[in-house]
């Protein structure tokens, strides 16, 4: 017997996660704070509830797809005394991992199932059931959800039962994206400083793949590698300060932040450390 559905937060990625079982014929009630979004997808063939404990008493697994910590533990506190007994709760939001175990410890107390599964998905992506989504909980509750789950997305990595792990992995590669965002806001800076089309320059990442870095030093800087085998920070910090130079006026949003760091590993001695040096606690 397929599991009752529900999912209380249909912003973009919720919308999207909606549709999704909605195109494979799968019922779903839906609720949001919002209330427009939640019946902007009745045209769909979702059933929209007034509230979030009218949607949780009418579902087997209540999926959540919500701002913050403090939202999503707002939420459980309303529909616990309406839920469904062994109904579980799949929480997709994007949560701090020390605050999500907490979370884990008090439903456990409290005689909920909870399960916490973020996901590295657009919009559409969700909408297509396509991507990565990681989960960290009490494995018969991924055992149970698993098929759900997997229909979801191209990918679901379980990380087991320590429940903070999936929270935390979410954050790593959020950081990444941001991180990158940053250095190409930086590598348009320095474009636009020398009269070159932004759009030209993103050329350049079409034979020099920069993504490899995490792979190729990634794992010798969470080792604490120093001995230099490309980089040395000394060089590395000449080539930042040609970078800062070459984009004159134009404002920069992570060239300065490394810059700083290169400056304090070369202070502690570290300038002829590879560049997985920036890494090193010792000399912060």
């Amino acid at each position: 017997m397929a599991s009752r559905i529900a999912f209380l937060g249909t912003g973009l990625l919720g919308s999207g996660m909606v549709r999704h079982f909605l195109k494979a014929g799968t019922p779903v009630t839906v609720w949001n704070r919002t209330a427009a979004k939640a019946q902007a997808l009745a045209a769909a063939g979702a059933t929209v509830a007034a509230s979030a404990a009218e949607a949780a008493a009418a579902a087997d697994h209540i999926h959540f797809v919500l701002p913050d910590d403090e939202v999503v533990n707002g939420i459980l506190d309303q529909i616990a005394p309406s839920m469904t007994r062994g109904a579980i709760v799949i929480d997709h939001s994007t949560t701090l991992p020390e605050k999500t175990k907490q979370r884990f410890e008090r439903l456990r107390g409290r005689g909920i199932r909870f399960l916490h599964a973020p996901v590295f998905m657009s919009p559409q992506m969700a909408e297509d059931g396509v991507g990565l989504m990681l989960a960290s909980g009490p494995k018969h509750e991924f055992d149970e959800a698993r098929g759900e789950l997997e229909g979801m997305t191209g990918e679901v990595w379980n990380l087991g039962e320590r429940t903070d792990l999936a929270a935390a992995y979410k954050l790593f590669g959020n950081c990444m994206l941001f991180a990158i965002s940053a250095g190409l806001s930086d590598v348009i800076a320095m474009a636009r400083a020398n009269d070159i089309d932004p759009v030209e320059a993103m050329s350049v990442f079409t034979k020099f793949q920069a993504g490899n870095v995490i792979a190729g030093r990634g794992p010798r800087m969470a080792r604490g590698e120093v001995t230099p085998a490309s980089f040395e920070v000394s060089m590395a910090r000449k080539d930042v300060r040609l970078m800062i130079e070459a984009a004159k006026s134009q404002p920069l949003l992570a060239l300065p932040a490394v810059a700083r760091r290169m400056d304090e590993v070369i202070a502690s001695g570290g300038g002829d450390h590879d560049l997985a040096a920036l890494a090193n606690t010792a000399s912060r």
